[in-house]
């Protein structure tokens, strides 16, 4: 009975050394083949924003209808005057000014 078991024992060990070589060079190919999509998309999107010019918000699309409109006039020119520099003066007193 001991041998019987003995031979069990090592046909069990045998399969699962097998399943495990099987499972690991299987895992080795979905691994590379992540890797070669990454990459993939790394080369697409480094070649679409060499492509494509830097998005300035001043230049606006002529296919669409808002980009021309009195709204986004307002907006734009209103970024620009948050962007720009401002006096001790105009940052201390313009907010008790606003609020006459």
């Amino acid at each position: 009975m001991t041998q019987d078991l003995s031979a069990r024992l090592r046909r069990v060990e045998q399969q699962i050394r097998a399943f495990r070589e099987l499972h690991s060079s299987e895992l080795q190919l979905i691994l590379d083949e992540l890797t070669d999509i990454s990459k993939q998309l790394d080369e697409e999107k480094a070649a679409e924003a060499a492509a494509a010019p830097p998005a300035d918000p001043k230049e606006f699309d002529p296919a669409d209808p808002a980009a021309s409109s009195p709204k986004r006039a307002k907006w734009l020119a209103e970024q620009e005057r948050k962007a720009a520099p401002k006096s001790r003066r105009e940052l201390l007193f313009r907010e008790r000014d606003e609020t006459k």
